[in-house]
């Protein structure tokens, strides 16, 4: 073991509370800073006699003296708060262990190999002229150290330039991902030319999504964005078909805090997101897909008429979709929440046969057709399933604001449902329009008249009930422009704690 050396530097002072030095003051050694510390006597002067307290000299100043063996941290008080003391000898052994790395080298080489070491990122650090590391010298979060792939990174080295077509740099980092594989996109507007096919377990995440997108707003540029001559199929396809070159079955994608923008397409039939097949569990969350020409999400069968099931989304917006905003097809066990259709050239929320379907806080604002459209068979016995839709709105739809339609004995349920100012579009709309066969139970309705942009009040009813059976609506506020409730000879409708607001002008919202 050997003795550091400690004392004589500039720092190195007896000081009173109000940092004033005290020539000649006695001050002891201490192993640590807390009181249940033991003071060290184990010392020895700078002339190596021994001594066992220190005495500063007649500026104040802390003398040279030897510490215990291998000691390189100690605290002295001088009857005051004990204070750190560090080894001064810290520079000549760290030079010496850079040496070390070339034992046989010169003095030069080991100068040479602390240069190279002093202020990269996994080297010695230096200070800036605030005091601070700089964030150059900081270890980098490679791709390496986070199990994630960064498109932009090398081998692949994406552009995100708003110029480059970046598709085949994507598609290569989606391929390489794997299952449970993250690829992840920097800040950057990453266009493309053609499908990006999601392969089982894979998982696109950007760093921010826009979900009010458009003229006047914020617009963080962290999005996927379609080429003007991408027209046709879909921005990302996830497919399950055995047909050579995808799986049968397929499933786990994750798509996260990202944006697919159409805008730059003008006409064709281009979707968002498109799934066809045995594809499950995928889930879609903190997602804008805006200015499509064509779907903002879709599900289809494939030649097996195998379809997409327990699909999750949550806080999506679809914007200025110029088809349909969400057109699902006999997606069971589909949940959606908080997720939005606004500007639709068509219906908001398509849900055709979606068995065991949950809607939760979902919107549809001026959409040009219907803002929910509950149709399909919904099927009956053990296959049948209810679509629940709780705590969800519309808000000047050009037709209905939720339309049901459906046939089957799975039953739809709604709870606190809110309409306002639909059917802008065409006469004879509602609020809520039951035209359906299965049964309905609605629970705490209101449905408000509202203006267009033309000023005339809509939709011509709060409620509509029309060719149904097993209707049940407990507790609702009712205003339509013509009436706040139409009925026809529904089969066993039953209307409890109903307001029939009526055809009143003056309660426009």
């Amino acid at each position: 073991m050997a003795r550091h050396p400690f004392g004589g530097a500039s720092s190195d002072a007896a000081v009173d509370t109000a940092g004033v030095r005290i020539p000649g003051a006695t001050g002891t050694v201490w192993d640590g800073p807390s009181d249940g510390a033991t003071q060290v006597t184990d010392l020895l002067d700078e002339g190596h006699a021994p001594i066992s307290v220190l005495t500063a000299d007649a500026h104040g100043m802390l003398p040279v003296f030897w510490g215990p063996d291998s000691a390189e941290k100690l605290w002295v008080s001088f009857g005051l708060t004990r204070v750190a003391v560090v080894a001064t000898n810290v520079g000549e052994r760290l030079a010496a262990h850079v040496k070390s790395v070339d034992p046989h080298g010169s003095h030069a080489a080991a100068s040479a190999e602390l240069s190279a070491l002093r202020g990269s990122p996994r080297g010695l650090a230096t200070l800036d002229d605030q005091g601070k590391v700089p964030s150059t010298q900081l270890p980098s979060l490679t791709p390496e150290l986070l199990d994630w792939l960064v498109v932009t990174a090398a081998p692949y080295s994406a552009q995100g330039d708003g110029v480059t077509d970046d598709t085949a740099a994507i598609q290569a980092a989606i391929n390489t991902a794997g299952v449970g594989g993250v690829v992840y996109f920097p800040r950057g507007v990453y266009r493309t030319s053609a499908p990006l096919d999601l392969p089982r377990g894979v998982t696109l995440t950007g760093s921010h999504s826009n979900l009010a997108a458009g003229a006047g707003k914020d617009d963080y540029p962290c999005y996927i964005q379609a080429l003007p001559g991408f027209t046709s199929g879909a921005m990302i396809t996830i497919i399950g078909d055995a047909d050579g070159s995808r799986p049968a079955g397929n499933g786990e994608q994750r798509l996260n805090t990202l944006m697919l923008d159409g805008s730059q397409v003008k006409s064709g039939t281009l979707d968002g997101i498109y799934a066809r097949g045995n594809v499950r569990n995928v889930v879609i969350r903190d997602v804008c897909i805006r200015g499509m020409p064509a779907r903002g999400i879709a599900t289809d069968k494939n030649a097996q008429d195998e379809l997409p099931s327990s699909w999750r989304l949550h806080s999506v917006t679809v914007d200025g979709s110029r088809s349909t905003g969400y057109a699902f097809d006999r997606t069971k066990n589909l949940t959606m929440i908080d997720c939005q259709a606004i500007g639709c050239g068509a219906t908001g929320f398509k849900v055709t046969s979606c068995a065991n379907s949950t809607f939760i806080g979902c919107r549809a604002e001026l959409t040009m057709s219907h803002g929910f459209h509950l149709t399909g068979s919904w099927a009956s016995g053990t296959d049948a399933g209810s679509s629940t839709l709780s705590a969800c709105s519309t808000d000047r739809c050009g037709q209905d604001g939720v339309r049901i339609d459906a046939t089957g004995g799975g039953p739809a349920i709604l709870n606190g449902l809110r309409t306002r100012g639909d059917g802008r579009t065409g006469g004879g709309s509602a609020g809520l329009a039951l035209l359906s066969r299965v049964p309905v139970v609605v629970t705490g309705l209101i449905c408000h008249v509202g203006l267009d942009d033309t000023g005339t009040a809509s939709p011509d009813y709060g409620l509509r009930v029309a060719g149904a059976r097993d209707v049940t609506v407990v507790g609702a506020y009712l205003h339509g422009a013509v009436a706040g409730v139409v009925q026809d000879a529904s089969e066993r409708v039953s209307l409890t704690a109903i307001t029939d607001a009526g055809d009143n002008p003056a309660g426009v919202l």
